[in-house]
C-alpha cells in the first residue's frame, strides 16, 4: 500500500472499530440502562457513520486529498463517534461510580453531535469541484458555512442552565468547561443560532442551483448525480413519513444516506459510468406510478371496509378483497398506471405502436416537406416533449426543417443516418425529466430515427429519380433540337443546292459540257461534305467503331490513333462478357477521355487501358506514368465527364495518383439484369 492510500485504509478501520465497539456495548446494555441514560442504540449512529465512510473510501483511495470526500468522511466518523458516545454513556451510567470518559461521552452526544449539521451544507457548496464558487457566490458560500456552524459552536460550551431551559435534562454533569454567560442570554443566542443553522440549508441549495445553471459538460453530469440522490432522498423520506415504523424509517434513512454518498462518489470518480439522465427519468416515473398505485390501493381498502363494516369476519373480508382486486381492480390499476406513465413521459413505453403509427404517417405523406412535420409531432408525442426540430439535408447544401413547439435555451442534437450517410438531425431539449432517456427510450428513438431516415432517403431518391427523368427529357429534346438544326441548317441546304446544280447541269449538258462538268464536280464535293456531316451526327450518337469492330477492337483503334513517338498506349482485357450498348458506349467514352487527358496534360510516356469483367460490374481502368493531378487542381470537363458517364449507369469512379507517380482512373459500370438482357 502506498503512503498516499494510507488515509483511506485508516478511516475505514476507525469506522469499523467504532461500529464493533458500539455493537459490543449495546449487547451488554439493558433497555432500562439506555432509558435511564436517555440514550439510544449507538449501533444505529455507528452504522450511519460507517456507511458514509464506506462511500468515500474509493474516492480517498484514488484522490487522497479530495475536500468533499474528507468532509463526508469526517462527518461519518463523527456519526460513529456519536454512536460510540451513546453506547458508552449508557454503559457508564449503569455502572457507578462512572467509568472514565462517561461525562465526555454525554457531552459528545448532547453538544458536540450538533456539528453533524454542518456536513450537508458544506458538501453542497463544495460539490463537485471541491472549491467554492468564484465571485459573489463565493461570499454566499462562506456565509452558508458560517451559518451552518452557528448552532454547533454555541452548543459546544453552552451552560447547562441554557440547555435545560426548554425542559431538556442532562443525564449527568459532564464536567466540561462552560462559557460564563447567563442562561437566559444564552437561550436567546441559541435561538438565533438555531435559526441561522436551519436557514443555511436552503441557502446552500440556492448555491448548488446557481452552480448547476452555470455548469457544462462533465460538471453538469456530476451535478445531475447529486440531483438524482436528492430525488431518492425525497422518495425515502416519503416512505418513512407514510409508514411510521421505527425500523423501516431507520432503514429508509440509511438507504438514503448510502445513495447520497454513493452518488457523490460516482460523480467525483466517473460520472459517465451510467446514463444518469435515464436513471433520473426512470426514478421519477417509478416513484410517481408507485405512489399513485399505493394511494389507489389504500382507497380501495378503505371503501371496502366502509361498505362491509362488521358484516364479514376477517377471513371472508380478505377473500372478498382479493377477489375484487384480481377481477376488477387489477385491470383498472394497469390502465391507470399506463395513463400516469403517458402523462409523465408520453408513449415511449408502447414502442411497437409508436413505430407503426409513424410508419403509417410517413407513408401517407409522400413528400419530405410533409413528412418532416409528421416526424416532429410523432417524436414530441412519443416522448412528451415540448420542442422537437427536424432538419434534413437537401441537395446542393440546402436544408429542409420542421419545428414543433418553442425552442428552449439548451438543446441537444441526434443525427439521422441512413447506413453511413447522415441525412439530417433531430434537435431535442437538453434539460428536464422528459428529456432524460433510458436505454429502452434510446432504442425507441433509434427506431424512430431509422424510420425517418428510410422515409427521407426514399423521398430523396424519388426526388433524384424525378430530377434524372427531367434531365433525360431535357437531354433528349436538346439532342433532337441539335440534330434537327444540323439537318435543317446544314445537310438540308447542301442537298437542296446539289439538286439545283444537277438540274442546271442537265440543262447545260448539250450546249455547255464544261459548265456541266463543273456543276457535277461541285455537287460531288457537296455530297462528300454532306456524307461527312452524316458520319459526324452518327458518331455523336454512337461511335461507329463499336458496331463495326466491337469494344476491344475499337479501343485498340483508339489506342493506335492516340499513340505517338512520345506516348505508347496498350489495351488489355480479362473475362469481358457480352455488354449492353449503354455499357459499351460508356466504357469507350471513359477510356477515350482518360487517354486524351494523359496525352494532353500528364506528359505521360506510357498509358494502359484494362477491362476486367465481373458477374455484376465491368471495371474500366486507365493508368499512366505522367505527372499526376495536383492537390490544388480543380476537376475539369474531362474528369467531370468520366464521373457523369459512370453515374448515369449507377456506377462509380475513383481517380487517384499513386505514390509511384502517374494517374489511375477506375470506373465500375454495373451489369444489371436489364442491361444483361439487352446485351443478349
Amino acid at each position: 500500500m502506498t503512503p498516499a492510500r494510507l488515509p483511506a485504509a485508516v478511516v475505514a478501520v476507525l469506522a469499523l472499530a467504532m461500529l464493533g465497539l458500539c455493537v459490543a456495548l449495546d449487547l451488554v446494555n439493558d433497555p432500562a440502562d439506555r432509558t435511564r441514560a436517555m440514550m439510544g442504540w449507538g449501533t444505529i449512529s455507528a452504522c450511519v457513520g460507517a456507511i458514509a465512510v464506506a462511500t468515500q473510501v474509493p474516492v480517498l483511495w484514488r484522490h487522497p486529498r479530495h475536500p468533499i470526500a474528507w468532509v463526508i468522511t469526517l462527518t461519518g466518523l463523527l456519526w460513529s463517534l456519536d454512536g460510540l458516545g451513546e453506547s458508552w454513556a449508557a454503559y457508564g451510567m449503569a455502572h457507578p461510580p462512572y467509568p472514565p470518559l462517561t461525562g465526555v461521552a454525554v457531552w459528545l452526544v448532547a453538544q458536540v453531535g450538533a456539528f453533524l449539521l454542518v456536513g450537508l451544507p458544506l458538501v453542497l457548496v463544495l460539490y463537485p469541484t471541491g472549491r467554492l464558487m468564484p465571485g459573489r457566490w463565493r461570499v454566499v458560500s462562506i456565509l452558508v458555512v458560517v451559518m451552518a456552524a452557528a448552532l454547533p459552536l454555541l452548543l459546544l460550551f453552552a451552560p447547562v442552565s441554557a440547555l435545560t431551559a426548554d425542559g431538556f435534562e442532562m443525564p449527568m454533569e459532564t464536567g466540561m468547561p462552560e462559557l460564563p454567560v447567563p442562561g437566559d442570554v444564552f437561550v436567546r443566542l441559541l435561538s438565533v443560532g438555531r435559526m441561522l443553522t436551519l436557514l443555511s440549508l436552503p441557502l446552500a441549495v440556492a448555491v448548488i442551483f446557481v452552480r448547476q445553471r452555470r455548469a457544462s459538460g462533465r460538471e453538469r453530469t456530476q451535478l445531475r448525480w447529486l440531483l438524482w440522490a436528492a430525488v431518492m432522498c425525497l422518495v425515502m423520506s416519503g416512505i418513512a413519513v407514510w409508514l411510521h415504523n421505527g425500523w423501516i424509517v431507520t432503514a429508509a434513512l440509511m438507504l438514503a444516506l448510502a445513495v447520497t454518498g454513493a452518488s457523490i462518489a460516482i460523480g467525483i470518480l466517473d460520472p459517465e459510468v451510467r446514463d444518469v439522465d435515464a436513471l433520473m427519468g426512470g426514478t421519477v416515473v417509478w416513484a410517481t406510478v408507485a405512489g399513485t398505485v399505493i394511494v389507489l390501493d389504500l382507497l380501495l381498502v378503505a371503501v371496502l371496509d366502509g361498505v362491509l363494516g362488521e358484516r364479514l369476519d376477517q377471513r371472508d373480508a380478505t377473500l372478498l378483497l382479493l377477489l375484487v382486486a384480481v377481477t376488477i381492480y387489477a385491470p383498472v390499476r394497469s390502465r391507470i398506471t399506463a395513463l400516469v406513465r403517458r402523462a409523465l413521459v408520453g408513449r415511449r413505453g408502447d414502442r411497437y405502436s409508436v413505430v407503426t403509427e409513424l410508419a403509417a404517417r410517413l407513408e401517407e405523406s409522400g413528400d419530405v416537406r410533409t413528412q418532416l412535420p409528421e416526424l416532429a409531432r410523432a417524436v414530441a408525442a412519443a416522448f412528451k416533449l415540448d420542442y422537437v426540430r427536424v432538419e434534413v439535408f437537401g441537395h446542393a447544401g440546402g436544408t429542409i426543417t420542421a419545428t414543433y413547439g418553442e425552442r428552449p435555451r439548451e438543446t441537444r442534437e441526434v443525427p439521422i443516418r441512413y447506413v453511413e450517410e447522415e441525412v439530417g438531425r433531430l434537435e431535442l431539449p437538453a434539460r428536464g425529466v422528459r428529456s432524460m432517456l433510458s436505454t429502452r427510450d434510446q432504442a425507441l428513438l433509434f427506431d424512430i430515427v431509422r424510420q425517418a431516415a428510410m422515409a427521407v432517403r426514399s423521398a430523396r431518391l424519388a426526388d433524384d429519380l424525378q430530377r434524372s427523368r427531367e434531365q433525360l427529357v431535357l437531354a433528349r429534346e436538346e439532342d433532337r433540337r441539335r440534330i434537327r438544326r444540323d439537318l435543317h441548317d446544314g445537310l438540308g441546304p447542301v442537298l437542296g443546292g446539289v439538286a439545283m446544280r444537277l438540274d442546271a447541269a442537265g440543262n447545260a449538258l448539250d450546249r455547255d459540257p464544261e459548265t456541266t462538268r463543273q456543276l457535277v464536280a461541285r455537287s460531288r464535293q457537296d455530297i462528300t461534305d454532306a456524307l461527312a456531316d452524316v458520319r459526324r451526327l452518327v458518331h455523336g450518337l454512337r461511335p461507329p467503331a463499336l458496331d463495326d469492330l466491337g469494344l476491344l477492337a475499337a479501343l485498340d483503334q483508339q489506342a493506335e490513333r492516340m499513340s505517338t513517338a512520345s506516348l505508347a498506349v496498350t489495351v488489355g482485357a480479362e473475362d469481358v462478357p457480352a455488354l449492353s450498348a449503354a455499357v459499351e458506349v460508356a466504357a469507350y467514352r471513359i477510356a477515350s477521355e482518360a487517354l486524351a487527358n494523359a496525352a494532353r496534360h500528364a506528359g505521360a510516356r506510357h498509358a494502359a487501358v484494362r477491362l476486367v469483367g465481373d458477374h455484376d460490374a465491368l471495371l474500366v481502368e486507365v493508368g499512366d506514368d505522367g505527372a499526376g493531378i495536383g492537390a490544388d487542381v480543380v476537376a475539369g470537363v474531362g474528369l467531370r465527364s468520366i464521373r457523369e458517364r459512370a453515374e448515369e449507369l449507377g456506377g462509380r469512379t475513383e481517380i487517384t495518383c499513386p505514390s509511384e507517380g502517374g494517374t489511375l482512373v477506375r470506373a465500375w459500370l454495373p451489369m444489371t439484369p436489364t442491361l444483361a438482357e439487352e446485351a443478349r
